[in-house]
């Protein structure tokens, strides 16, 4: 099970809360999503997973990436299937440690953590209601032919330079463009979280809550 940092819900009289679970980007760790926490939904427990692979001092890894000869970023595709289910494993143990309600579990990823969030929604429907996915893309090994059993809110910068605009045109836009679960923005951001980007996630979810 992964290691985890914890905001719980304030709506204490409730049997299960619903549930926010942060998926950090590459290099970075738990401390850094769960920043968000004071801001997201009061009515929601909010969990900040640390990845599992150390690559230096506070800086974490969901599975290993590397250079081709051409320099673009290549990853393990088996190694990141295998921290799809590491994290719906963990999902699965925080719902009943701390009494989650496992019919609104929404995942917030953050660029390797977005990549993992579209693979944990679309191959693990039947667990999750919604995502936020920042700064990622849907990997080709991910089946996104059917129509999504969720709903998503995506974003990107336009002048990012470690995801190029390139792949989430090609993968998240499509989606977007075919189906109304599927909420896909621009800015004139880098690999970042701007705070129009921010404001416009946090009243998405709002207006999503149940």
């Amino acid at each position: 099970m992964l290691e985890y940092h914890i905001q719980n819900s304030s709506a204490s009289e409730k049997a299960t809360s619903p549930a926010i679970i942060l998926i950090h980007g590459y290099g970075s760790h738990a401390d850094d999503l769960f920043s968000f926490a004071p801001y997201l939904p009061k009515d929601h427990t909010v969990i900040a997973t640390q990845a599992p692979l150390t690559i230096g001092p506070n800086s974490y890894a969901w599975y290993p990436l590397q250079m081709d000869p051409s320099g673009a970023v290549t990853s393990e595709v088996e190694a990141a299937w295998s921290a799809v289910q590491l994290i719906v494993d963990t999902i699965d143990e925080l719902i009943k440690i701390h009494k989650l309600d496992a019919d609104d579990i929404s995942l917030l990823g953050f660029s390797q953590g977005a990549i993992l969030s579209w693979a944990i929604a679309y191959h693990h429907s039947d667990k999750i209601r919604r995502i936020v996915a920042l700064s990622g893309m849907v990997h080709e090994s991910v089946d996104s032919s059917s129509p999504p059993n969720f709903i998503a809110y995506a974003s990107h910068g336009i002048n990012d330079q470690i995801i190029p605009i390139s792949l989430p045109r090609t993968t998240v836009l499509p989606l977007s463009n075919a189906h109304q679960a599927i909420t896909y923005h621009e800015f004139k951001d880098g690999h970042n979280v701007s705070q129009e980007n921010f404001t416009l996630m946090l009243a998405w979810l709002d207006k999503t809550n149940l």
